[in-house]
């Protein structure tokens, strides 16, 4: 492989901007939304705010990094073009040269987008296993009943990847922990999980699964990122719907 890690936005400028920008009023109900961390991680209230807040944070500062997982080849070349640079008495000048380059499928996971909010969706399902039973099935529940509807939502775009339009996957698991969560203190983990996992299961891993044959045989040269580009929106706004839940319900 050329390129183990590949920078790339999941989403357009604007809505990355949004996203930085919500993170000002996220940090101003922080010391009233994350004090559920004291219970899920054993941290003191300081140090629950900063965790909870830092997730968001990092989640979307890394949301560009992509590790590549697999290369498929699509079959046939095709021409490229890449901008390299010469110098002229020590200044740079560049020089757009055509390339041509085989067809493939490149498939890679997103760290911000991924492999953080599972690492931390998984801890919270492991401790809301051991602290309350039954708010650990509510969890599956909204997992199953997300991964169902992010799937039927989803889409195979050529040339783009897998798609679910952002706002399913955080909708239906918030609208799932309110009929099944009655204590405050387990709203945002449930809909956290629910959305992160749902959308990552349902859109990602299913569908794709489904589709990886045409984008190898028919679809031609693609990106997919797993947690990336047509997904991250769902998996990000999650967060920001359970803060919200919380913010209402506490």
């Amino acid at each position: 492989m050329d390129k183990r890690i590949i920078v790339s936005f999941p989403t357009h400028p604007f809505y990355f901007m949004f996203y930085l920008i919500l993170l000002i009023p996220l940090s101003l109900v922080a010391p009233s939304v994350f004090g559920f961390l004291t219970v899920f991680f054993g941290l003191n209230l300081r140090a629950a705010i900063l965790v909870g807040f830092m997730i968001f944070l990092l989640s979307l500062l890394f949301s560009p990094v992509n590790i590549v997982l697999k290369e498929y080849m699509a079959g046939g070349y095709t021409l490229s073009f890449q901008q390299r640079y010469v110098f002229f008495y020590g200044i740079p000048i560049p020089i757009i040269t055509p390339v041509i380059i085989a067809r493939k499928i490149i498939l890679a996971i997103n760290v911000g987008g991924a492999l953080i909010p599972l690492t931390i969706s998984i801890f919270l399902l492991y401790r809301l296993l051991i602290i309350n039973i039954n708010y650990f099935i509510a969890s599956l529940v909204a997992i199953i009943i997300t991964t169902i509807i992010s799937y039927m939502f989803s889409r195979a775009i050529p040339g783009a990847g897998i798609a679910v339009p952002g706002l399913v996957p955080p909708l239906t698991s918030a609208l799932i922990t309110i009929l099944l969560v009655q204590e405050p203190i387990y709203v945002i983990p449930i809909a956290y999980v629910g959305g992160v996992l749902g959308s990552l299961i349902g859109a990602d891993i299913l569908r794709l699964k489904k589709e990886l044959y045409k984008f190898v045989n028919i679809y031609g040269s693609s990106f997919l990122s797993i947690g990336g580009a047509g997904t991250f929106d769902g998996i990000y706004l999650s967060g920001i719907f359970a803060v919200a839940l919380a913010v209402i319900l506490v």
